[in-house]
């Protein structure tokens, strides 16, 4: 499957994205990505592709400005990569009672700190040690969930270590019970009952220590060897079992098997997969911290979101019932000029409530703008002929300057307008009542392709330290007056265009804001014939200038 631009398999809009960009592969149980030496380069988990890489569940993809999230767990056979609930009881079984082929363990090696130590192994096995750790590295710092972080040490555990089957338990946090996170097979297809010892999993977590055992090690029948296939016939296994251990407590256990006919497990080999397991406990709290502080941080900013909005919607009812209570008297007293002060009241409070519900729904919603020629300066008078009657209530001068014969431009028609009128309203209500001025200047220019709009009045600036937050969401200088959704929403339409928004502002003295929108609406450039961009991420530059 190639990905590009111009591939029916998976075809990108993007246009840092070249013709055919990239190339997946499968290989084995899993697929490998390749650059097809495109102009800006793959990148997989923030470094360039030079060599086709074998990609795992929750690898990032940037091209160009878009960013892929590679799921592997979708195309996989149950008890493969299969989620907690489908395979917590189906799969896996812990036997409590004895049997003739019950486990005994044959070595063990502590969790503790002093005991990761690997034994000095020869050239080749420390090769293979360095490429595990890495491997556990790259996947720590990749922020995956818990799960995807399992699935890796899962797939860590098969590339490196002779393994017929595997899974592993893990303990929900505040809980008690071990519970089955993934289970995996050698064999594709195969989804067999995996029976383990309850025993081995519980002498690992009370002695918090990985054990290497066998259950045929202690049977006299099987000293001379396998030389009638029994060993293969009854099924005995060669098993690692280690502790994920955290800073304090056990978070899970990794058990690990293979048909004692085709190998057996050695002290080095579990050294090894013991340290895996210290590294992968560690990994996984701190992924559980992260999740945790990303899910008290979404509350709180939902909370946030929730008060400041609710506060600015009741300032707005409130304006709508005092002008109703106007409206009633002057029906009482059939006096039309208070019927008319008291709608004027009435209107201008639905307009704020219309903008505010314009500028949440543009905020929220992720959509690609619908591109149209349109005339951009006709689209700049008739944004300044409807914020007109509001600087009429304010007694602000608003002039427009509008330059002659600009050629159509590429734009979403309903979104510009929302940006100019965001922009010209929010000069409107920074300037002072009666002396305000706000200036609306637009131009084409022809050496860049450009069109340009700038907005300037003469309001009391904003001061220096509050600059990098004017186009942050819900961050308004303007106290109960502003929602902060106005330079927000703008700053995302400008960027959905492919534009840039610039802010320069002087404390005492006044705020322009410049707007440039290529007229080909950020879609007449293709990556092949540039390469190397100043941002490689393709993103659109806020710029705050200097006064």
């Amino acid at each position: 499957m190639v990905l590009g631009r111009s591939c029916p398999e998976l075809s990108l809009t993007d246009y840092t994205v070249s013709r055919r960009h990239a190339e997946l592969r499968p290989e084995g149980r899993g697929w490998t990505l390749e650059d097809l030496r495109s102009a800006n380069g793959t990148y997989l988990n923030a470094k360039r592709l030079e060599r086709p890489a074998r990609l795992r569940d929750g690898d990032q993809i940037r091209m160009g400005s878009t960013i892929l999230l590679w799921d592997g767990s979708e195309n996989k056979p149950l008890g493969q990569n299969a989620g907690p609930t489908a395979v917590r009881t189906s799969l896996v079984d812990l036997d409590v009672g004895s049997s003739p082929t019950s486990s005994s363990i044959i070595g063990s090696v502590g969790s503790g700190d002093d005991s990761m130590i690997l034994a000095t192994p020869a050239a080749a096995e420390a090769v293979r040690t360095w490429r595990v750790i890495s491997a556990l590295l790259d996947a720590v710092g990749a922020a995956l969930s818990p799960h995807q972080l399992a699935e890796r040490i899962m797939d860590v555990m098969f590339e490196e270590v002779p393994a017929e089957r595997g899974f592993i338990l893990l303990k929900a946090p505040g809980g008690r019970d071990f519970e089955t996170e993934v289970v995996r097979y050698k064999q594709e297809g195969a989804q067999d009952r995996i029976r383990a010892s309850r025993t081995i999993i519980d002498h690992v977590i009370t002695h918090r220590e990985g054990v290497l055992c066998s259950n045929a090690m202690s049977d006299a029948r099987f000293a001379g060897g396998d030389q009638d296939g029994s060993i293969q016939a009854l099924g005995l296994q060669s098993v690692i079992c280690v502790p994920l251990v955290g800073r304090e407590d056990i978070l899970g256990v990794i058990y690990l098997d293979c048909p004692i006919a085709t190998h057996i497990y050695t002290e080095e080999q579990l050294r090894l997969v013991a340290a895996i397991g210290r590294l992968a406990g560690l990994a996984l709290e701190d992924a559980r911290l992260v999740n945790e502080r990303l899910r008290t941080e979404r509350l709180a900013a939902t909370g946030e979101t929730v008060a400041a909005l609710s506060h600015h919607i009741k300032n707005i009812l409130q304006g709508m019932m005092g002008g109703a209570e106007i409206v009633e008297m002057g029906l009482r007293n059939e006096s039309l000029p208070t019927l008319d002060q008291g709608w004027q009241i009435v209107h201008r409070n639905l307009d704020r409530i219309y903008s505010l519900t314009m500028n949440m729904l543009a905020f929220a919603k992720r959509r690609e703008p619908r591109l149209e020629p349109v005339q951009f300066g006709d689209l700049v008078a008739e944004a300044v002929k409807l914020a007109q009657r509001r600087a009429e209530d304010k007694g602000v001068l608003l002039k427009a300057e509008i330059a002659e014969a600009m050629p159509p431009i590429m734009v979403d028609e309903t979104g510009i307008t929302q940006v100019i009128l965001n922009i010209v309203n929010n000069a409107i209500d920074a300037v002072p009542k009666t002396t305000g001025v706000v200036n609306v200047k637009a131009a084409f220019d022809h050496r860049t392709g450009h069109a340009l709009l700038t907005v300037g009045d003469n309001g009391p600036g904003i001061p220096e330290k509050d600059q990098p937050r004017v186009f942050e969401a819900f961050y308004s200088t303007k106290g109960n007056a502003g929602t902060g959704l106005g330079l927000a929403v703008a700053r995302k339409i400008v960027t959905e265009h492919g534009g840039q928004i610039e802010l320069r502002s002087v404390e005492r003295q006044g705020t322009i804001i410049r707007i440039a929108l290529p007229a080909t609406g950020g879609r007449g450039l293709d990556s092949g014939d540039t390469r190397g961009p100043a941002d490689a991420g393709g993103n659109t530059q806020v710029t705050i200038l200097d006064p």
